[in-house]
């Protein structure tokens, strides 16, 4: 890519290399990439400014004139990287001018004049002046680390300049010409950059740079010889992932709860293959954990004949009752999947205590709707926990037992670091699970786990006071 200023014995040469050339050329409506440290993914993430104004519709003097918005977290990260990246390429008073008191700099060559207002988010008054921009792009540095409502709001902003008076945000051609586009280190997992990232809108494409240790990374030509070699000694596995391999990082925000236990590799069937189906030719019921409150959610188990444990589905839910759930949700899902098999309602023993208005319990709901209950034996959380992960590490003939179809994405998600313990604000974990958006799906995972935990050692183990009795589960 070659921009010529509007002093012809300057020329910004730019030639990205090929990993950034799709992310470069976008013209999705966002577009964002993420990639190791030193790729050069904000360098184009700078360059991509010039190439997107010299598309922009001129005027009738025959300006093409935009307007965008560089925004950062803070300020002092604005001043010490965003700014110097951008001038590394536009020089002050070489491609243009620089207004150091507001932060804007007047991008000029060729037949392009283009506005670039640098922000950072340090208090309420930037986030205020930020959203009340016109502008035709907007540009995020390190989006990982800035709000979502930030990205959610700044898009309504673009597309606004120039007015419609004035021709509109269009290229030649009349095509809208409104795009955000940004860079970042690999985002944290079980975060909304991760959630974005991994199932976009049509209107986003997403851009994963290669690993920096790979054969794949294309821009190494431009460091020092073993610059990610040395980069990553003395670093933590989980740094070098982020920073060097581009990977999503651990969430920070407290311990996953089986984080010893499960491995995704080992206990998530690849979404290459094919999805787990129930099976009909065993005896085994297909145990269906349920959990109550507000957001009932249910998750749907079976043993299959060689012994393993498949969690073939779930259902989530927001905002509604019982009975809703199950008319709405709950009876379609198993019309649908599971026609003619027996099912058994493992629900939230908290269910089973009849209500002070009507004298009826939430597990009537089920039984009125024709669906068996069984009463897990406890409610304990750290009851639960040790039946899942008793199951977690058997395995059959060397491979995982128990299996979970890539489609319980909740669930999923909740096992990598959703599901997790609390951080208390010493920086020590609390004992019980955090209560999250998690929580409810892996409370119900719980509960069917209890009752296939229970038919794996035959028996439950009943406390009475003093008196320890073995007795099997039964229909409730």
């Amino acid at each position: 890519m070659e921009m010529t200023s509007l002093s012809d014995e300057n020329n910004v040469n730019y030639t990205p290399p090929p990993s950034l050339v799709p992310f470069l050329k976008c013209e999705n409506f966002v577009s964002l990439i993420s990639g190791p440290v030193g790729s050069g993914k904000s360098s184009a993430a700078v360059m991509k400014i010039a190439y997107m104004a010299k598309k922009m519709k001129a005027g009738k003097d025959g300006i093409r004139r935009s307007r965008c918005v560089v925004v950062r977290n803070t300020n002092q990260m604005l001043t010490d990287a965003t700014i110097p990246t951008f001038m590394t390429w536009f020089p002050e008073g070489v491609a243009g001018t620089y207004a150091r008191t507001n932060k804007v700099f007047t991008l000029k060559f060729d037949d392009v004049e283009c506005e670039v207002l640098f922000r950072g988010l340090d208090d309420a008054n930037d986030v205020r002046r930020l959203l009340s921009l016109e502008t035709s792009f907007g540009i995020l540095d390190e989006y990982r680390e800035i709000h979502p409502d930030i990205f959610n709001a700044l898009q309504g902003r673009v597309g606004r300049y120039p007015s419609m008076a004035k021709g509109g945000c269009v290229q030649d051609d009349g095509t809208p010409h409104a795009h955000i586009w940004g860079a970042t280190n690999a985002p944290d997992s079980d975060t909304f950059w991760e959630e974005y990232m991994t199932s976009p809108p049509s209107t986003a494409s997403i851009y994963m740079q290669p690993d920096a240790l790979s054969d794949e990374a294309d821009w190494t030509q431009n460091l020092i010889e073993g610059y990610y070699e040395k980069l990553a000694e003395g670093k933590t596995e989980d740094w070098v992932d982020v920073y060097i391999r581009n990977k999503f990082g651990k969430s920070l925000a407290g311990t996953p709860v089986y984080k010893s236990s499960f491995v995704e590799e080992f206990h998530v069937v690849p979404p290459s293959s094919s999805p787990l189906r129930p099976n009909p030719a065993t005896d085994n019921p297909i145990i269906v954990g349920i959990d109550f409150g507000r957001t009932p959610c249910a998750v749907f188990k079976q043993r299959d004949p060689r012994g393993r444990i498949l969690t073939l589905s779930e259902i989530t839910s927001e905002n509604m009752g019982i009975e809703t759930f199950i008319h709405t949700m709950l009876n379609p899902h198993v019309a649908k999947h599971y026609p003619g098999y027996e099912l058994v309602c493992a629900p939230d023993p908290a269910g089973f205590m009849k209500q002070q208005l009507n004298e009826m319990t939430l597990v009537d709901a089920l039984k009125r709707a024709g669906y068996k209950c069984v009463k897990p034996p406890s409610n304990k959380p750290e009851y639960r926990i040790q039946a899942v992960e008793r199951l977690l590490t058997m395995q059959v003939e060397g491979k995982a037992m128990y299996l979970i179809d890539p489609g319980c994405t909740m669930l999923v998600k909740g096992f990598r670091h959703g599901y997790r313990y609390k951080r208390k604000t010493n920086g020590e974990i609390e004992d019980k699970p955090d209560k999250n958006e998690y929580s409810h799906i892996h409370d119900a995972n719980q509960y069917a786990d209890s009752i296939l935990d229970m038919q794996f050692r035959g028996a439950v183990t009943q406390q009475t006071r003093r008196d320890v009795k073995r007795v099997n589960y039964r229909y409730a």
